[in-house]
């Protein structure tokens, strides 16, 4: 009889456990992840300034595309990639200078990097 009660206890237990840890972990799938909501504001807010930016310039409809790797630091190192016909005639050293004015202003984020690819059609 107290075996059986001890058995029947432990089963009990088991059950209410796997239970429990099964509904929470159902659960945290539910809840957004606000580190990742927190970023990609940053991001959208950099490239939509980027897109300003290219339009001052003359760049009007400017294809702007930007992706994220994580470094090795933790941070991201981000590749901005721009398309426009006038960009394809542009020269290097034109090239370079619009470069610098698209990534000086910071994305915000800490170990982070932006590059600038320009694609040509």
């Amino acid at each position: 009889m107290k075996k059986t009660t001890i058995v029947i206890t432990l089963g009990l237990i088991l059950i209410i456990t796997l239970g429990i840890s099964i509904r929470a972990n159902g659960r945290s799938n539910r809840i957004p992840d606000i580190t990742n909501e927190y970023y990609r504001q940053i991001e959208n807010a950099y490239v939509l300034d980027v897109r300003q930016t290219l339009t001052k310039e003359g760049f009007s409809n400017a294809g702007v595309s930007m992706t994220k790797v994580v470094n090795d630091l933790g941070g991201f190192d981000y590749t901005l990639k721009v398309h426009h016909r006038r960009i394809d005639r542009m020269d290097e050293s034109e090239r370079e200078t619009l470069s610098k004015l698209l990534t000086s202003a910071d994305i915000g984020v800490d170990n982070s990097f932006v590059s600038v690819r320009y694609i040509e059609y």
